[in-house]
């Protein structure tokens, strides 16, 4: 700041604001207009920007960075197609229920230029899929920027949108702003509802869902499993916030037919955390009551709750854990209902080697506290029923949204936020090459991410609803392509793996080596079909 200019710019106020809230580094592919004034107040105090090759990947790892992290993710783009290509990225954001700030470069209206060029309504673009918006501007921006940034943050969190000019961020910014909103406690009449519940009930099941991640959510979680010794049931995206080596724990849930067999046994479904965005859209068949226990009131459950109880997680198990009596489970039948869902969504052994036999694998190999961050596709099936996860964020994974090429984009998320903890991008051929490029980004940052493709040449989920749906098979296939040469082509360590090729020398060398690599494996699909008709029915 000069004399003249005592008061911070808007790009230096939005800056030490993010840094208020713990942010410490920005991601994104800059234009030629405000993103360059926010990087350079960025890099004023200490914050990395990380240059993407495309901006739906920068949000992806800015959205990745945001729940591993507690603190906003931040997004720069540049006008037009920049703001455009981020879509994918900030969808994954709202369905996934992740705080980022999304700053688009925007045009002032200027006499004699284009008001077309590169020019269309970026609010209304982004309109559906965040939770707030502001053009933000030297007046009011500081309230803007605090109001904004809370908004992602209150529960369901989620993407907030700034349009932002090359003439306003260089603007002197205005003071003022509201501070943090806490959050209501549990009400007392709920609480007693839950009570009832919880009193009546001799075979209680918990189901996990994205709102138990963070850390007082996961212990309050293991106090009231210890409390009801009854069976613990996960979504995807909570594997792991109730350790999976624990006798209680069953597996994973997903709103289809291989849990049925423990929930049907209920005679309480206790939703803990539990997001409905989460389920696959599936009518609720089981009659059991459900208790919803969840920092967010009301949301649309596909099943009416019979009490729920809205409120931090911690303080409604500190009210309810108290006095509750022990199940009625044994240790026996939750030991069958686990061994029984595993059974049920194994692979049959075939003549190559299948995903089942490449996930177990790389669990074998890969080093203590390693993190998994699985791609959409069928493979994820195998790698999410066999992989274990001990604590939150062991594995990550789109369920929301369930997108492709997002397993790359969140391993080097994963990496610069925690760069002494092993990462494994589990993807298939198709979601390596929709983020190809991003091998570039982890070369030169020198991340040791080890990827591991599972390449069949196919979009092979797509290609299992088309057998199931008796269609011909087109639209799915392609040829095989070399991975490997791409990848050291690139500047990665790479091997490729036939079916003959031994597995377990190349992932050890793989986890011993510095800067990323990729393993490029032939996996055979043929047990796909029957792996998701034991999943889904």
């Amino acid at each position: 700041m000069s004399e003249r200019n005592p008061r911070p710019t808007v790009a230096q106020g939005l800056v030490a604001a993010l840094e208020k809230h713990g942010v410490r580094r920005l991601f994104g592919v800059p234009g030629g207009g405000s993103s360059l004034d926010v990087i350079e107040a960025a890099s004023d105090r200490g914050m990395e920007f990380i240059l993407a090759k495309g901006e739906t990947s920068a949000a992806i790892m800015a959205a990745v960075t945001a729940e591993l992290s507690g603190a906003p993710g931040v997004i720069l783009t540049g006008v037009g197609p920049g703001a455009a290509s981020a879509v994918n990225g900030i969808a994954y954001a709202a369905l996934e229920r992740a705080p980022v700030l999304l700053i688009t470069d925007c045009f002032e209206d200027t006499p004699g230029l284009s008001p077309l060029h590169q020019r269309f309504d970026q609010e209304s673009l982004y309109a559906p899929l965040v939770k707030g918006y502001r053009r933000l501007s030297a007046d009011g921006g500081a309230s803007a920027i605090k109001e904004l940034l809370q908004t992602a943050l209150d529960q369901p969190q989620g993407p907030v949108h700034i349009d932002l000019s090359t003439q306003q961020a260089a603007a002197p910014l205005a003071d003022g702003g509201p501070g943090p909103n806490d959050a209501p406690p549990p009400a007392e009449a709920d609480l007693t509802a839950a009570r009832t519940l919880l009193a009546n009930a001799n075979r209680p099941v918990i189901v996990a869902g994205l709102q138990a991640r963070e850390a007082p959510a996961a212990a309050a979680l293991a106090t009231l499993v210890t409390a009801l010794e009854c069976p613990v049931l996960a979504t995807y995206k909570a594997k792991g916030v109730f350790p999976e080596n624990d006798r209680r724990c069953i597996g994973l849930f997903t709103g289809a037919t291989a849990e049925a067999d423990c929930i049907s046994g209920a005679d309480l479904i206790i939703f803990f955390g539990l997001d409905p965005i989460e389920l696959i859209p599936q009518a609720w068949r089981l009659p059991a009551p459900v208790l919803d226990l969840s920092p967010v009131a009301g949301q649309p459950h596909p099943v009416e709750p019979t009490a729920a109880v809205a409120g931090p997680l911690a303080l409604s198990v500190g009210q309810l854990a108290d006095g509750a009596e022990k199940s009625d489970w044994t240790d026996k039948e939750m030991a069958a209902l686990r061994d029984g869902l595993r059974h049920r969504l194994a692979m049959e052994p075939s003549a190559g080697r299948n995903a089942q036999a490449l996930v177990e694998a790389v669990d074998r190999a890969a080093p203590p506290g390693v993190r998994l961050c699985v791609d959409s596709g069928a493979h994820m099936f195998s790698a999410m029923a066999f992989s274990k996860a001990l604590a939150p964020y062991d594995m990550l994974k789109s369920n929301g949204l369930s997108t492709m090429g997002y397993a790359l984009p969140a391993a080097i998320a994963s990496a610069l936020q925690e760069p002494v903890r092993p990462v494994v991008a589990m993807t298939g051929d198709g979601g390596l090459m929709m983020c190809l490029s991003e091998l570039v980004t982890a070369v030169r940052l020198n991340l040791g991410i080890v990827v591991v493709v599972f390449n069949d040449a196919a979009l092979s989920l797509i290609d299992i609803k088309q057998q199931r749906q008796q269609r011909q098979s087109l639209g799915v296939r392609y040829p095989a392509v070399d991975l490997a040469a791409a990848a050291r082509g690139l500047g990665c360590r790479a091997w490729q793996v036939d079916e003959g090729t031994p597995l377990e020398p190349i992932l050890a060398e793989a986890f011993a080596g510095t800067g990323p690599a990729v393993i490029d494996v032939a996996v055979d699909p043929a047990g796909y079909g029957a792996q998701m008709a034991s999943l889904r029915g």
